[in-house]
């Protein structure tokens, strides 16, 4: 039996259910509280590490000149046409000088200029081989003649050397002409249908020399003195005479400059003699009027040139070498004999190296001590020879073990004793 209060208090619940529009049902489920999802905050993905950069090994190119450090310097004279007689020692057929200008190239050799061998500055391309072209008893025509355009004649020899060197340029285009003045005039008119020069009338061919000259010398052209006119110094007893014959030969080749208007080139004339058919001075005193000649700039001699190896080739030592004598310096006539001689003995004369020095820090790679270190380490290790090293406008020398610096890139140059030596 349900007991009164407990009945009143029933009823009171469900008429509360029925007036709020619940069932008795609903009224009783148990009340679930819903919980909210999980919100979810994207967080920005952990930054990527910058990878340390790998520091690249910095290595210094170097040319190497190692060995027996010789040249071969070729004399040639006057050029040809075929038609005009066969090639002897003193005259050559066109023909026959592009034919020995591509068998020396094809033999590896590249010119240089004499003066970098005088002074030991002398380079190459990597695989090539140096080589000196010098001219006797300028100025003539079929030697170098300019044309209208400005450009060397085809009928003349540095004009076949200068197209040569366009077509191969790492043939290079040098060669030192040494000059009588006092002997001849200048063809100044080509005759194509003759294939002649020849000289004009009047003063006209004086104009033509001195602005050959000229181009000469901006365009690679060494000029040397060969004395005025041309005579045996050993046949000379008196050295006032053999005096003049240097002096005056400078100062007539000056006034053909003067005479176009271009006396700055005097400094580019460079005090070099060539003896006139190799031939000393029969007496010492006249032999030092030769090595103590001083040209109108004030320059010493540089070098005396011999010749002329009729019977022989004698290459010619470099700065280097410790028999070096820059006042007996010798010189091979230029013939088909004695250049395909120089081609078959091509191995003789050295070839131009490359070596990697280093590593070493880049900054470093143009200080004097730091490429001294690189070198020696080079050469211990074996990787590099000992030699003549070009680098970076340097010029180092490393000779059983001993490092001497050459050649600065401020063109500052070491003179060693051995070039001091004179001619006996």
């Amino acid at each position: 039996m349900i007991r009164k209060p407990l009945l009143i208090t029933f009823l009171s619940v469900v008429a509360a259910v029925l007036l709020s529009g619940c069932t008795v049902v609903e009224s009783f489920q148990p009340t679930v509280t819903e919980t909210p999802s999980p919100t979810f905050t994207s967080s920005p993905p952990p930054p990527t590490p910058t990878p340390t950069a790998t520091k690249i090994p910095y290595y210094a190119k170097a040319t190497v000149f190692s060995g027996d450090l010789q040249v071969p310097i070729l004399i040639y004279h006057r050029f040809i046409p075929d038609f005009d007689g066969e090639t002897t020692s003193m005259k050559m057929q066109y023909s026959e000088f592009k034919r020995e200008l591509q068998a020396l190239y094809d033999a590896g050799f590249s010119l240089i200029s004499l003066k970098s061998w005088i002074d030991g500055t002398f380079i190459v391309p990597e695989g090539r081989k140096p080589l000196i072209i010098t001219m006797d008893d300028a100025w003539f025509a079929d030697q170098i003649f300019i044309n209208e355009d400005g450009t060397p004649s085809e009928y003349s020899a540095i004009g076949i050397m200068w197209r040569f060197a366009n077509e191969h340029p790492d043939f290079g285009f040098h060669a030192a002409l040494f000059a009588i003045m006092g002997d001849k005039f200048y063809g100044d008119v080509f005759l194509e249908s003759y294939q002649r020069f020849i000289v004009s009338e009047g003063t006209a061919w004086k104009d033509k020399l001195g602005n050959t000259m000229v181009w000469a010398l901006e365009n690679g052209i060494e000029v040397g003195n060969h004395t005025f006119l041309h005579p045996r110094l050993s046949e000379i007893k008196n050295n006032s005479d053999i005096q003049y014959q240097l002096s005056q030969n400078d100062i007539y080749a000056r006034t053909f400059l003067e005479r176009v208007g271009r006396s700055d080139l005097f400094e580019k004339m460079d005090n070099i003699i060539a003896l006139p058919e190799g031939r000393w001075p029969a007496t010492q005193s006249g032999r030092d009027v030769i090595l103590n000649y001083i040209n109108p700039e004030g320059k010493p001699v540089m070098a005396v040139m011999e010749a002329y190896n009729m019977d022989a080739v004698q290459f010619t030592p470099s700065y280097f070498s410790s028999d070096f004598n820059p006042y007996a310096i010798p010189r091979i006539t230029a013939s088909p004999f004695f250049v395909n001689y120089i081609v078959e003995n091509r191995d003789l004369i050295p070839t131009a190296l490359t070596c990697e020095l280093g590593p070493m820090d880049e900054e470093k790679s143009k200080d004097q001590t730091s490429l001294s270190i690189v070198i020696k380490n080079a050469i211990e290790t074996g990787l590099c020879p000992e030699g003549v090293y070009h680098v970076n406008g340097f010029i180092f020398y490393v000779e059983n073990e001993n490092l001497t610096v050459h050649a600065t890139p401020t063109g500052e140059i070491a003179i060693s004793e051995n070039t001091q030596t004179p001619a006996p």
